[in-house]
């Protein structure tokens, strides 16, 4: 578990955060897999738009939501967090939430003829 205020480092401003130390569970892009505690990211797709399942999200567990518009309709319960771009905000999101694993990797080159 990670607090949403280590999660949104590079996303948002943790000191605008409704409740910073909320612990966070797991980062969830797929209502029908929110569990109890999880960050959902309501991402656009080409097909279907992540802000339809905000709801469900919610009802599966969900303690925070990052989403492109809030919704006309809040839940007083719910951490809402507007970004500009959700899909690029789970990137950031996955790389603290993970300890940043790319930075673990070690990169090889082989050159020759």
């Amino acid at each position: 578990m990670k607090l949403l205020k280590d999660i949104c480092k590079g996303i948002v401003d943790p000191e605008t955060l409704k409740a910073p130390e909320q612990e966070i569970s797991a980062l969830v892009f797929d209502s029908r897999k929110v569990t109890a505690g999880s960050l959902f990211f309501a991402v656009r797709g080409t097909l279907v738009d992540g802000h339809r399942f905000i709801d469900q999200a919610i009802a599966s567990g969900a303690v925070a939501i990052v989403c492109e518009e809030i919704p006309e309709i809040k839940n007083p319960d719910i951490i809402y967090i507007k970004v500009a771009d959700a899909a690029a905000a789970l990137g950031f999101a996955a790389a603290n939430f993970y300890d940043h694993p790319s930075k673990k990797l070690k990169l090889v080159g082989v050159t020759g003829t």
